[in-house]
């Protein structure tokens, strides 16, 4: 049986410290779409090297851009994989093999997020997010503004692939930090612009149970100490997202008077 035709698409912005391990492996796939928003460094000339077709796209916003990207892959079969993610060869047969199969429409890719230069302990919860899938089953949302996940259809079918992505963007403490305090701002706006409204319980509670969850039923306390300041970030971040979000009706409110 011939392999079904996957196209790989990635949006990059300065990606060149990761990029060539990340394009490596993924040679094996029918095409390779990069769709680059302003690179300053080499992040273009190493996607031409290794046979990516590169499009240049101004910045706008995660869903949108990821959507863009979609669109210009010519099979209906795609991946999405970003510029610091590396897939091991035998991760990506398996894709390749879960797709001939016909397993699902969508598939389920967990991430080994490395910190302080390790990985978490394999024992501790993993990230996951669906990333291969038929493209007529799925929509970016796009009113979005983080997080872009896709939508599945009604009718779609998902499932997991088994093993590990590693993910090298949240690989020191001030780069988690920083990418946290940006994702919650946006989501922060997000809510406002749909009208969500600010809970007071919720900024003092949101904080002691986010850190509970990640750092015990999560179980990042096997981590070490990586593990109790990976814990204490992502619950700043659900912090930071309920104070934003209080931020801008107050702002809001103060506006009107």
């Amino acid at each position: 049986m011939s392999n079904i035709p996957i196209s790989v698409f990635i949006i990059t912005l300065n990606e060149e410290k990761y990029l060539p391990q990340v394009l490596q492996n993924l040679q094996v796939f029918d095409e390779i779409v990069v769709v680059d928003s302003g690179s300053t460094d080499n992040t273009v000339s190493i996607a031409k090297q290794n046979g990516a077709k590169v499009y240049h796209q101004d910045w706008l916003g995660f869903s949108k851009q990821k959507s863009y990207a979609m669109s210009l892959c010519k099979n209906d079969w795609v991946l999405n994989v970003d510029g610091d993610e590396i897939l091991s060869a035998e991760l990506v047969s398996t894709m390749q093999t879960m797709v001939n199969e016909g397993r699902a429409d969508a598939y389920r890719l967990y991430f080994e997020d490395v910190f302080w230069g390790k990985p978490m302990d394999v024992r501790s919860d993993k990230r996951s997010i669906v990333r291969l899938y038929n493209q007529h089953k799925v929509t970016f949302p796009q009113d979005r503004l983080v997080h872009e996940n896709v939508k599945l259809s009604k009718d779609a079918k998902e499932t997991d692939i088994p093993g590990l992505a590693t993910h090298h963007g949240y690989h020191s403490t001030a780069v988690l930090m920083e990418k946290q305090n940006k994702y919650s701002s946006l989501k922060a706006l997000e809510k406002f612009n749909k009208g969500k409204k600010p809970s007071f319980l919720k900024l003092i509670f949101v904080f002691p149970l986010m850190f509970f969850k990640e750092y015990f039923l999560h179980r990042m306390f096997l981590s070490g100490r990586r593990g109790l300041v990976h814990a204490y970030i992502s619950a700043m971040y659900g912090f930071l997202k309920e104070a934003k979000l209080h931020e801008l009706h107050y702002v809001e409110k103060n506006k009107q008077k």
